[in-house]
């Protein structure tokens, strides 16, 4: 990597951890400076605390920023906070609003994860585009993230709605998502891409945890937007 590549921000999905980056991150690797933002498990947090948290990671620097699943709220507020500083935006697997019914997600919230049966839980997250070492990870993820923190992170998710933050958006967008996604369906955010200048989307044969399933793919489409984001930028400032 050279050193003056460019910067990508890359926040987590409901676990928080990051982990979960490691696939497609060493894929980014040749063409950007990583960053990996990882939450603290702390339950008091809602998404106003996770959108401090990226902002203190980013401080005054103009970087590409990634939010995947429960962090694609948190990556639109940050870049209609910070303007300017966003160089291009990616959405992951994501959604601007709740893609289930808030009682849904609230009760979902209050439901033991290791009670999911794991064969269940890996077809959802993974469809059939998983492997043993990606289902043990999540599997030692899922053990590990304290009920409390998994259960606010949820009750989060029911009541948070970013459309008009992503409607203000300035920056070029870009979505991925996956055909078989049953968690975060695509169809709400094949709405609001479809709608907005300066966003595509990219469809990949996965299910939710496209950026571990494909990850060599995605990373492939994420510099190829940051390419031709750059070269936009450019003739814009011609």
């Amino acid at each position: 990597m050279a050193g003056s590549a460019q910067e990508i921000v890359l926040l987590p999905g409901l676990d928080g951890t990051g982990d979960l980056f490691e696939r497609v991150a060493s894929h980014l690797a040749a063409d950007f400076k990583v960053t990996i933002v990882r939450y603290p498990n702390d339950p008091s947090l809602g998404y106003a605390g996770y959108v401090q948290l990226a902002r203190n990671a980013i401080r005054t620097r103009e970087v590409f920023l990634l939010g995947e699943s429960f962090s694609g709220p948190v990556a639109i507020r940050v870049a209609a906070q910070l303007g300017p500083q966003i160089k291009g935006l990616v959405l992951a697997a994501t959604f601007v609003r709740s893609p289930w019914p808030r009682w849904l997600v609230q009760r979902t919230s209050h439901v033991d994860p290791e009670a999911i049966p794991k064969k269940l839980r890996d077809a959802i997250l993974m469809g059939s585009y998983g492997d043993k070492e990606l289902a043990e990870k999540v599997d030692t993820i899922v053990r590990e993230l304290p009920r409390p923190v998994r259960a606010a992170r949820l009750r989060a998710v029911a009541g948070v709605d970013v459309r008009q933050d992503f409607a203000a958006l300035g920056c070029p967008i870009l979505a991925l998502h996956g055909r078989f996604d049953w968690l975060v369906p695509m169809i709400a955010m094949q709405d609001v891409i479809s709608r907005k200048g300066q966003a595509r989307m990219i469809v990949f044969p996965a299910a939710h945890m496209l950026l571990q399933t494909c990850a060599a793919d995605g990373a492939a489409a994420i510099i190829a937007f940051a390419k031709t984001s750059a070269t936009t930028e450019t003739q814009y400032e011609n």
